[in-house]
């Protein structure tokens, strides 16, 4: 029989800080403090800035399945802002949509039911039913029932800060305030038979006359799109969250979760390494500073990959393996990303490596899958885009003021 051998070429990288960085304050590397995700749009490569792929958000949603975060739900976060809970699980995370697009319930549904992940769902009532990309009713509580937190974007998703309306009378203003904040909320609640405690600012924006109405709407809470975590003691209506949108790539996402960069060296797949199409790939590295590492901390997931792939470290040298079997069939044509972390003993700071390598699909004419060859390498930085601040957040979503319509 003739033996057919491919051509696996890696192309490492690692986790380090994006450029873009310094110009953030600071970057929270604290996990033992939970942090809020936002998205939006799931659905549409044509939409402006707040869309992420499909792609994107499911390689997020496996991320953190695989590699030791914990999916609390926004209660559990409020209640440890409060004080009302006197700890939460270290690497929390609280997954939050906003708007009330369609892909919420066709993207975004699905895969947290299989993943059996807790979100919630930040709705104005006037985009439901309005366009064909909004979720309807019939949907909305179909999520409720289903468990869903079904919580309040406002009434209509204006500007709801006093600047933004310095023309009208102070009882006008205060008036139509309170009908966006008092109305949302009484329908979200008829509409899904579930209470409705929390708000998110439309914009992100809020000022102290705009907390006090929300209180006085019986609001336990709101969030801004201020980046940050949930600290004890924190004003639960100024809960921050990370705002996720199409410029952010993996390298910035994990780190802004708060995961550091972490030394391997003796990475396999090695460049120009020819396999055998029957037998299976292994997948390694050694971490030269294992002995700083909590060894229970340590793990290994190929990210990319359909099935989870068991793995296996040595605490006495800091070496860990996973074994891709059928590997032609599941990767041939695609790119894989393999990535190590772990929780350093000292600070308490989680790390983190990536690499991806790339299995040529044999049937596929060469020059299609063609990659340079790389000589070994030490583990250099991944480039990060996107920042995730409350400016940009708003900027892109200042289009959709007034009647609700397609994101576009």
């Amino acid at each position: 029989m003739t033996r057919r051998v491919l051509l696996l070429t890696i192309a490492l990288v690692s986790l380090a800080l994006p450029a873009f960085a310094t110009r953030i304050a600071a970057i929270d590397m604290d996990v033992s403090a939970p942090i809020v995700l936002c998205y939006h749009i799931v659905e549409s490569p044509q939409d402006p800035r707040m869309e992420v792929s499909r792609e994107t958000f499911v390689q997020h949603m496996r991320y953190l399945a695989l590699t030791g975060y914990n999916v609390i739900p926004l209660r559990d976060a409020y209640e440890y802002a409060k004080g009302k809970r006197a700890s939460i699980p270290r690497n929390s995370v609280v997954i939050t949509i906003d708007d009330g697009w369609r892909s919420t319930y066709t993207e975004v549904f699905p895969e947290m039911q299989k993943r059996n992940f807790p979100f919630s769902v930040f709705i104005y009532p006037q985009i439901i039913g309005k366009t064909a990309l909004a979720l309807t009713w019939r949907q909305v509580k179909e999520m409720a029932d289903a468990g869903v937190d079904i919580q309040s974007h406002s009434l209509s998703h204006p500007f709801l800060t006093r600047r933004r309306h310095e023309t009208v009378p102070d009882s006008e203003y205060d008036d139509w305030v309170k009908k966006e904040l008092v109305q949302s909320k009484k329908i979200l609640e008829r509409e899904t038979g579930k209470a409705v405690d929390f708000l998110a600012y439309p914009y992100g924006e809020y000022d102290t006359k705009l907390t006090r109405a929300v209180a006085r709407a019986g609001y336990e809470a709101a969030l801004t799109c201020e980046f940050g975590r949930v600290r004890p003691g924190s004003n639960p209506l100024r809960m921050k969250r990370f705002v996720i949108d199409k410029s952010m790539d993996f390298a910035s996402f994990r780190h802004y979760l708060g995961a550091g960069s972490m030394s391997i060296e003796d990475v396999t797949p090695l460049p120009n390494q020819i396999f055998e199409p029957e037998q299976p790939i292994v997948v390694s590295a050694k971490i030269p500073n294992y002995k700083s590492l909590d060894p229970q901390s340590v793990g290994m997931a190929l990210v990319s990959a359909a099935a989870v792939v068991p793995y296996s470290y040595d605490p006495n040298d800091g070496s860990i393996s996973l074994v891709i079997r059928n590997a032609f069939d599941s990767l041939k044509g695609k790119a894989a990303r393999a990535l190590v972390w772990a929780t350093e003993l000292k600070s308490g700071k989680r790390v983190e490596a990536s690499w991806t390598f790339h299995v040529p699909d044999p049937n596929a004419p060469p020059e299609s899958q063609a990659a340079p060859a790389m000589a070994p390498q030490n583990i250099g930085p991944e480039n990060g885009a996107g920042t995730p601040t409350g400016g940009g957040h708003q900027a892109a979503k200042e289009s959709r003021v007034g009647a609700p319509r397609a994101p576009r």
